[in-house]
């Protein structure tokens, strides 16, 4: 995770290893507000979600890789 507290953003980048079998994972992010909401959005997806601060913190963000090896990159920003 690489937070930008002061913009209100910040960005996951995930790797997934080419013997790993999980394709999906959940990551609790660090130092949101938990009472805000935070635009998601997948570089390699069309569209965005919105989940609260809090979900990200406690539940996590779900990140899919498919390809093995393959990366993500997600980006976040407080609404």
């Amino acid at each position: 995770q690489f937070d930008r507290p002061e913009h209100g953003d910040g960005m996951v980048q995930a790797f997934r290893r080419p013997e790993s079998p999980f394709e999906t994972a959940r990551f609790r992010l660090r130092g949101l507000d938990a009472e805000a909401r935070y635009a998601v959005q997948d570089a390699d997806s069309a569209g965005s979600l919105e989940l609260a601060g809090r979900e990200l913190m406690e539940a996590g963000l779900p990140v899919t890789v498919k390809d093995r090896p393959g990366a993500a990159l997600v980006s976040y920003r407080k609404r």
